[in-house]
């Protein structure tokens, strides 16, 4: 992984008036609580490159972006970069990308930190929900263990390597963690290896399920799925299940 020297940035977007309109006609759909909603980002690539532009578009009050990555060639075939973004921040690149997107004055702050250098330097992690776009565990698991210790839900996101499978995951406040849903996972200290396959696809899917379940945790409504698994080489492509707390979870105890 590269190093990044960049400082953070805050961006603002613009206010668009009746960009909102069709979507606040949706059953369910409260646009004042979207507008004051903060959601943190960790990671600034293939998943979170399909959220947070819709995010922006939706109105959302402010989004934060942490990632200690930099743009590569092989990241545009699916991530919101351009080629004048290699070789600079990824967090400062996808902020500086949405803000364009915006239709009302969300607040975009970029930090070129991973979750575990923001922990590090006791940034202030406080947010309504927080989404996990990052490809290795045990930054999972930090951010399960992390989060569940503020009282703040989480949405873990992943793909599989070749690209035909996808899931979602719903960490509320209280119940089941992502170690409960994945009990491998504490253990497995494993990176991403360099040139995974990576294709838009899958992404934009679970990309979509992730934006339904921000929409579902910050209005309380009713959701009969925490964890939905997504195959596209299946005739059951579309799973849902309930996630019960796992008595001796490693995740849980760490909070």
């Amino acid at each position: 992984m590269s190093t990044i020297s960049q400082t953070s940035i805050v961006l603002k977007g613009r206010a668009i008036p009746g960009a909102t309109d069709r979507q606040e006609h949706i059953a369910g759909f409260d646009q004042a609580v979207f507008s004051s909603a903060h959601v943190v980002c960790i990671g600034a690539g293939g998943l979170v490159s399909h959220i947070a532009p819709t995010l922006a578009r939706k109105g959302i009050g402010k989004l934060t972006i942490l990632d200690d990555d930099v743009v590569e060639a092989s990241n545009l075939n699916r991530q919101f970069f351009y080629s004048g973004d290699i070789g600079r921040s990824k967090a400062i690149s996808l902020a500086t990308n949405l803000q364009k997107e915006c239709i009302y004055p969300t607040v975009i702050t970029a930090r070129p930190l991973s979750l575990q250098q923001a922990i590090e330097s006791k940034l202030d992690l406080s947010c309504s929900i927080a989404v996990c776009g990052v490809d290795n565990d045990t930054a999972r698991c930090i951010a399960s263990a992390r989060f569940r210790t503020l009282g703040i839900p989480v949405i873990f996101c992943g793909v599989s390597r070749d690209g035909s499978h996808g899931y979602v995951f719903i960490q509320r406040s209280r119940g089941a963690c992502f170690g409960c849903a994945f009990p491998d996972a504490s253990g497995d200290g494993r990176m991403p290896c360099p040139a995974a396959p990576s294709i838009a696809e899958i992404l934009q899917l679970v990309g979509s399920l992730v934006c339904y379940a921000i929409d579902v945790s910050l209005m309380g409504r009713q959701c009969s799925w925490d964890l939905r698994d997504i195959y596209l080489q299946s005739n059951e492509w579309d799973t849902c299940h309930k996630v019960d707390e796992r008595l001796h979870c490693e995740v849980c105890v760490i909070h």
